[in-house]
């Protein structure tokens, strides 16, 4: 073979590029997962996306997304769905297809559709209850008998989460003042780490001693939610020992959590008045009892009437002959009496000072202790402020400078130009014609053109 039938790696790579320009002109609509996700310092956002068919990954390639993309794409996502645009997503994209000599094929993200992760969602979910159906798992932890009084409760969350902190208040403040003996086993509520961090809190509960669990999380987006919307965390809740109780977001939200637990509440707090509820149950359950056995106890007491009144006059006989022996008694002790009656009294009066003395410190520990919760509620809703207005303000900016960037004299700032015809923007080659005059507007000035040839 002569040297004239080989080409150069550069050549080759050329021509793949002129047909990968030929055969992709336009943007394309493609689902993928997003594998790795990385935001460089410039702004830029690069990721690496795979398909996956049984786990196992069939598709990988490069794509990213350039920083004024990015940070559209990105405020518009979240808008839609109330979360960030992250790794392990299953995403829509629109892309174009770019090949560089060098560096290979990747893929420039254009945009991303946010109903997309919505529904992917959702099909997911009914996947999994369809297999956890056909297992017959939906109503299995259902079935199991729930104490007559849940007081070991096992609670899985986050210990930063507000709706464990709104739980424990309203378990703890009731008006009845019961008490319970709660575990927290601090959980991922949210991400890829759900699963696991959830699954292996439940096996740790399992070998412990508690008469139920509490799976509980503050509202947030349908796809914040998502890790409780998973085959292995259903299967081991509705295979779990004991009774599972879920209070994860709002009323609206139902996950696969939800629907294979014992009690789905709609709250943190409802599993707590749930609890609360429980506990009143068995006081009412209690008090009936009590009345039960008082009228048991009349109803006795009725039948042995005459057994009574034989008693009484057997008794009234023998209290006759203690009467007379125990009034001797009482002179002799009644010559005592003094002495012991202030020795009695010395003691109880030793009794009350110590006792003044005791609420005295117990008083001012109190105060100590609840102006340091004060002194903390008032920092943490200061950070919480800050935060709130920082975030507002950088969803803003990115607002305006969305606005700055497509103003058309900033586009005309950057090289662009405007064709007009009439007084109207030309938008597509085919509403002119040869011969017609037309205006092009630049950054500096307007020319006057005529069309030669089309």
């Amino acid at each position: 073979m002569t040297t004239a039938n080989h080409i150069s790696l550069s050549e080759l790579n050329s021509l793949i590029r002129e047909a990968i320009e030929m055969n992709f002109l336009e943007e394309v609509w493609l689902v993928a997962e997003i594998a790795e996700m990385r935001i460089a310092g410039a702004g830029h956002c690069y990721l690496d996306l795979v398909e996956k068919k049984n786990e196992r990954i069939v598709a990988r390639m490069r794509a990213n997304i350039w920083k004024l993309q990015y940070e559209r794409i990105a405020a518009h996502f979240f808008v839609s769905t109330g979360s960030n645009i992250k790794k392990g997503m299953k995403v829509l994209f629109s892309v174009g297809i770019n090949f560089h000599e060098q560096y290979g094929i990747s893929l420039v993200v254009k945009n991303i559709d946010p109903n997309y992760s919505l529904g992917d969602l959702a099909r997911q979910k009914k996947e999994i209850l369809e297999q956890l159906a056909k297992e017959k798992l939906v109503n299995k932890n259902g079935l199991l008998t729930l104490e007559f009084v849940p007081k070991r409760v096992a609670v899985i969350s986050s210990q930063t989460a507000a709706g464990y902190e709104d739980f424990m208040n309203q378990l703890t403040q009731n008006k009845d003042q019961y008490l319970f003996e709660t575990t927290l086993f601090p959980t991922v509520m949210q991400g890829t780490e759900v699963e696991h961090s959830l699954v292996s809190n439940l096996s740790s509960i399992a070998v412990g001693n508690f008469d139920c669990v509490v799976i509980i999380r503050g509202g947030g987006a349908s796809l914040d939610l998502a890790g409780f919307d998973n085959y292995n965390v259903g299967k081991t809740i509705a295979n779990f020992p004991l009774p599972v109780l879920t209070g994860i977001g709002h009323e609206r939200d139902e996950t696969v959590a939800d629907i294979v637990a014992h009690t789905k509440l709609k709250t943190p707090t409802a599993v707590a008045d749930f609890l609360i509820g429980k506990m009143q149950d068995f006081e009412e359950y209690y008090k009936g009892l009590q009345e039960a056995l008082i009228f048991f106890s009349r109803e006795q007491l009725s039948r042995h009437k005459i057994s009574i009144k034989q008693l009484v006059q057997e008794t009234k006989l023998a209290t006759q002959k203690t009467l007379f022996d125990q009034r001797v008694k009482l002179v002799e002790i009644k010559k005592s009496i003094p002495g012991f009656a202030k020795r009695f009294i010395r003691s109880e009066e030793q009794k009350s000072s110590s006792i003044i003395n005791r609420l005295a410190v117990c008083k001012a520990e109190v105060t100590k202790i609840q102006k340091t919760k004060l002194v903390k509620l008032e920092s943490h809703l200061v950070s919480v402020s800050t935060q709130a207005i920082k975030k507002e303000k950088h969803k803003f900016d990115l607002i305006h400078k969305t606005i700055e960037l497509v103003h058309p004299d900033n586009v005309l700032k950057r090289g662009y130009a405007m064709i007009f015809k009439n007084g109207n923007v030309v938008t597509d080659k085919i509403k002119v014609k040869e011969g017609e005059e037309i205006e092009i507007k630049w950054r500096d000035g307007v020319k006057k053109s005529k069309i030669l040839e089309k």
